[in-house]
């Protein structure tokens, strides 16, 4: 694995922390609309990427500022590629949360979110980018970790479960999409505009869904949503859009999924729960899928036959 596979994994297993922690702060802010809750959260993270981006600029001298006279210095990549995954990422999280609403519990939730493993390497085959045979196989075994992790009684399918399973078919877009342009553009300022345009979005909905009175319930809640609007927003996602440049999208929905793990690690730590022989077993088997994923054979069998001659 090169320096920059090495940076990339480490961003992306950051933003899965991040993740996986932020479900206290959701629990918290359980009571606001779903799309209320994702317009406060996205309008606090693009705030907060505006300075993280002039602060950038200003220490690596690239010679870009976000604010002149010209306007707002975007690239059509950046701009394009965040409304874009802004939209995806609307879109998806409104699936999941209308099924966590409608009765699917969190840890059927998790799991079947968890599924867009499976179907990242097959989208991305659409697109002609193949998965190593590594990262197939991580997959299986991945999806028999998030079983053991997630599922603690009979497997049914209820129609608020269809909700959450259309999520885990819209967030493979998000992934691929990510992956095509962060090689393009600045990831910071991508990710910025993501969530200005999820923020839009969120509140065009909230308005006529839940209506403004709604609004008034963000306040209350103001300590959970700046967690989620600059940790698993701001920064997580931005450390996504980061890590994919260099981490096949397939590996790095692997990577991203242990999200559901350190979701079970956190609510462990900080709500005093205690995790049981199957789920340590499952945080073990999924651990495993992601270590194996990031395996470049390819190279060590280059190595091999270059150490032979």
């Amino acid at each position: 694995m090169n320096r920059k596979k090495y940076i990339s994994t480490a961003l992306l297993l950051l933003a899965a922390v991040i993740w996986g922690f932020a479900f206290a702060a959701q629990d918290a802010a359980s009571e606001i609309g779903a799309f209320t809750l994702g317009f406060a959260r996205s309008i606090v993270g693009g705030i907060f990427l505006i300075g993280v981006v002039i602060v950038f600029d200003k220490l690596t001298g690239n010679g870009r500022r976000l604010f002149s006279r010209k306007g707002i210095d975007l690239n059509k990549y950046e701009l394009i590629g965040g409304v874009i995954i802004g939209a995806v990422l609307v879109v998806a999280s409104a699936f999941q949360q209308m099924g966590i609403n409608s009765g699917t519990d969190g840890g059927k939730a998790a799991f079947i979110t968890a599924l867009y493993v499976v179907l990242v390497p097959v989208y991305a085959l659409a697109l002609k980018k193949r998965a190593p045979i590594n990262v197939w196989i991580s997959v299986a075994i991945a999806i028999v970790g998030f079983y053991l992790l997630c599922i603690t009684e009979n497997l049914t399918v209820a129609p608020s479960d269809l909700l959450v399973m259309a999520c885990s078919l819209i967030f493979p877009i998000h992934i691929l999409t990510i992956d095509h342009f962060s090689p393009k553009c600045d990831g910071i300022r991508m990710s910025m505009v993501q969530f200005f345009t999820a923020a839009v979005l969120n509140l065009a909905v909230a308005l006529i869904a839940e209506g403004p009175s709604e609004l008034g319930e963000i306040f209350p809640a103001i300590g959970p949503i700046l967690f989620l609007g600059i940790g698993s927003s701001g920064i997580a996602y931005t450390l996504q859009i980061l890590g994919q440049k260099d981490v096949n999208p397939a590996a790095a929905s692997i990577i991203l999924s242990l999200e559901s793990v350190f979701g079970i690690i956190g609510t462990a730590l900080f709500l005093g729960q205690t995790l049981s022989p199957r789920e340590y077993l499952g945080c073990a088997v999924v651990l495993i899928a992601v270590i194996l994923s990031q395996i470049d054979f390819t190279a060590i069998k280059s190595k091999i036959k270059k150490d032979e001659k």
